[in-house]
């Protein structure tokens, strides 16, 4: 759970660092993990019973490369922007006009901002990591790595399925 204390913003602009452990996230990744800590860097503004949070995440994501399997990080940043409705009523424009609304109890001292900065992050995690774009990655006969050396097993990459459509004029 990554906090913010609604209850002691005063009304007007304000910011705030928080860090966090990644592990407050939840966030499972298939081949990798994201290291701690997760940095915020928050603009907070307060209007009566409206908060608005603007801001920047960051992150370092270890995965595995899909083509050699080796590890590496990628360094994640992308921004924030939260409207936070503390009691029934807003002060702000329609809400069902804005993306990233939560509405807040108003006896509620916490934000819980773990949900919104892990879509956040969710969304520049590459569906195919690669260490490099360049990525040789491993040789299907023997497993060597073709980024270190190259190898001498003979491997043929070619598939004797698709002759017969070579034929064809």
């Amino acid at each position: 759970m990554i906090k913010l204390d609604i209850g002691r913003v005063p009304d007007g602009h304000s910011h705030y660092d928080i860090e966090a452990d990644a592990s407050e996230l939840g966030l499972c990744l298939e081949d990798g993990h994201l290291e701690s800590p997760v940095s915020l860097s928050l603009d907070v503004d307060r209007r009566g019973g409206d908060v608005f949070i603007r801001g920047m995440v960051g992150a370092r994501a270890v995965l595995g490369c899909s083509r050699c399997l080796k590890e590496y990080s990628l360094e994640l940043e992308t921004s924030l922007e939260l409207w936070c409705i503390v009691g029934g009523e807003s002060d702000g424009a329609d809400e069902e006009d804005r993306e990233n609304v939560v509405r807040v109890s108003a006896g509620a001292m916490f934000v819980d901002l773990a949900d919104p900065v892990r879509s956040e992050l969710l969304v520049l995690l590459p569906l195919k990591p690669l260490c490099d774009e360049g990525c040789k990655g491993l040789c299907p006969g023997c497993g060597i790595d073709l980024n270190v050396s190259s190898c001498s097993c003979g491997s043929d990459d070619h598939d004797n399925r698709w002759d017969a459509l070579k034929k064809i004029k």
